[in-house]
């Protein structure tokens, strides 16, 4: 597989687009929930929702409750992504380093360079602001600035040019220029980790899954069923000690074996996400929590809340016929193939019970600036992402 990484414009900042090869960039608008650090000024502490609420709270232990009305949150603010990519790196066909396998982590460099990180050869490619290739550090192996082959991702450290990139037992650091400095083992608890989220401030952020076991009695009223849902584990270590600073533990994704002994993840369930920027770390509890994120501080300690002023919308029988009408959409079947495919699934989403609630969010980001981004969730894959 070949892909194309093309730099574009977002509201006057450059970033880039991975790792699908994409000609031209739709125009895509996204919906801001809230803003660690913004140049607007948010509502005050005056400022009243519907019923009376305020936007902005504090409770007795000093966390902010912060609010915004579902409706604003869902309503494009205006900005787009250009249509047309200012530079474009990548190639379906051409010279070796313009061509990429998997695009595991992009990284913009202060001075305009790009940093990309193939999966497949482990290697760091510098691209230069017009797109053209400067030159490739790292690679697979075992030597100083060398990963494990297949497990290599560039990890965000928000705030600054240094370059992190894990592989699995390791955490690899190098300066601007790709120049190795050190490895770091990691593990929590003498336990592996599935991924690192972010370095910044001092402190590693990092996420460890655990899949249980599934009820394999057929007399059972639970049968294929798993006994418990996956979790989704989280801490913030301290950089220098290596030692947990603060630590979550979460309900992850149930995961269902239907009667066709098919596997698959509930419809509608949803993993938690966790994301590190330069001051503090933000949390989505997943599973049947609503819109709801927590903010919390490089001590660990909860800072804010932030929520959305909605009604939780519970999935329905309809909501399944759509599920499965838009994960066909895209694949282009015989009408006779689609309806026994429709038959299949639809009988084993038939024996499935359903979460409480759809989801809310289903990714976060925290840019340059500060900006935290909440994605919104969506099932229909043709629609633009939020």
């Amino acid at each position: 597989m070949r892909c194309q990484l093309q730099g574009v414009l977002r509201n006057g900042r450059r970033c880039a687009e991975a790792p699908f090869t994409l000609p031209r960039v739709e125009a895509l608008l996204m919906a801001w929930v809230v803003v660690a650090a913004a140049c607007d000024q948010p509502p005050g502490p005056n400022t009243t929702l519907p019923g009376g609420a305020s936007f902005l709270e504090q409770d007795s232990a000093g966390v902010l409750l912060a609010t915004t009305l579902g409706s604003r949150a869902r309503a494009p603010v205006g900005w787009l992504v250009d249509t047309v990519p200012e530079y474009q790196i990548g190639e379906v066909d051409g010279e070796e380093p313009y061509l990429f396998s998997d695009i595991e982590g992009v990284q913009q460099l202060s001075d305009g360079r790009v940093v990309v990180l193939d999966w497949q050869s482990c290697e760091l490619r510098f691209f230069g602001p017009d797109g053209g290739f400067l030159e490739l550090k790292g690679g697979a192996g075992e030597g100083p600035g060398e990963f494990r082959a297949g497990w290599c991702v560039l990890v965000p450290s928000p705030g600054n040019d240094s370059l992190r990139a894990f592989d699995g037992p390791t955490l690899s650091f190098f300066d601007g220029r790709g120049r190795f400095s050190h490895r770091l083992p990691v593990s929590w608890s003498g336990q592996s980790v599935t991924r690192v989220h972010g370095v910044a401030g001092g402190r590693v952020l990092v996420e460890r899954r655990y899949f249980p076991m599934m009820n394999e009695n057929p007399n059972s009223p639970t049968y294929g069923l798993f006994r418990e849902p996956s979790t989704a584990d989280f801490a913030l270590f301290d950089l220098d000690a290596w030692v947990p600073v603060w630590e979550r533990f979460l309900p992850g994704v149930h995961e269902y074996r239907a009667q066709s002994e098919v596997l698959y993840w509930l419809p509608f369930d949803i993993l938690p996400d966790a994301v590190l920027g330069r001051d503090g770390l933000f949390l989505t509890l997943g599973e049947d929590q609503g819109p709801e994120i927590l903010e919390y501080d490089m001590a660990g300690r909860l800072r804010r809340i932030i929520r959305l002023a909605e009604a939780v919308v519970a999935p329905s029988p309809g909501d399944i016929d759509k599920l499965v009408e838009f994960g066909l959409a895209p694949h282009d079947l015989p009408d006779s193939s689609r309806e026994e495919f429709t038959d299949f699934r639809m009988r084993d989403y038939g024996e499935m019970p359903l979460p409480k609630i759809l989801p809310v969010f289903s990714r976060l980001l925290v840019d340059e600036v500060g900006w935290l981004w909440a994605e919104l969730h969506r099932f229909d894959i043709r629609q633009p992402v939020r």
